[in-house]
């Protein structure tokens, strides 16, 4: 069989335009591989971003220029040993006037110091307090919170009538459950001394 040199030229043509064809699709191939990983890295990177700021932001109340200034971050983790107060909680300094409020805690305290004509004259901090005299020595101590699962205790401290000596309190649970009813008593001087309500002041405290 006679081999002619130009089907020999074609098939040596034919053969690298194949593997030129080839090579192309390969490489077109990969680059789109490439730019699809690329943009998978870019969005991880831009979700950490995202993450480090809210942190941030969350630790702003507790940020300042001179702690910025001084912790960049370019150091990477500064190891515990080595950060002052670590594992010590917040301290005083960094928490913020009335942040901790007693209905934010566990086991939350209430109290009101009111006197005998029905103005409150103290009461917990962040607190707001509502007093209603329904009666000639009953109170009605109005709280912003459920109270009604605390614990009561009055106590009387002052009387306006110079003739009373000794005095007591009950205490009874309102119309709503945010009120705790006080009724100051008093005892009158004297043998056979007996025992009648009397407008009083006292302290009111709850333990919840």
């Amino acid at each position: 069989m006679k081999v002619y040199p130009f089907a020999i030229a074609s098939v040596a043509v034919l053969g690298a335009a194949a593997v030129l064809v080839g090579s192309g699709t390969a490489a077109s191939e990969n680059a789109n591989t490439i730019n699809q990983q690329l943009m998978i890295n870019q969005r991880i990177s831009q979700a950490a971003v995202k993450r480090s700021n809210s942190s941030l932001n969350y630790l702003a109340p507790i940020r300042t220029t001179a702690t910025d200034a001084a912790n960049t971050g370019a150091q990477g983790v500064t190891p515990l040993s080595k950060v002052t107060g670590a594992g010590l909680g917040w301290t005083t300094a960094q928490i913020a006037d009335k942040a901790i409020t007693p209905a934010k805690l566990s086991n939350p305290s209430y109290f009101a110091y009111v006197l005998f004509g029905g103005t409150v004259s103290a009461s917990t901090t962040g607190t707001t307090v509502t007093v209603a005299k329904s009666g000639t020595s009953t109170y009605t101590v109005t709280f912003p919170s459920n109270v009604s699962a605390c614990a009561p205790q009055a106590t009387v401290q002052t009387f306006a009538d110079p003739t009373t000596t000794t005095g007591t309190a009950t205490v009874a649970p309102g119309a709503q459950n945010t009120q705790w009813v006080v009724t100051t008593y008093s005892i009158t001087t004297g043998v056979g001394g007996t025992t009648v309500q009397f407008p009083a002041s006292f302290w009111l405290n709850l333990q919840c």
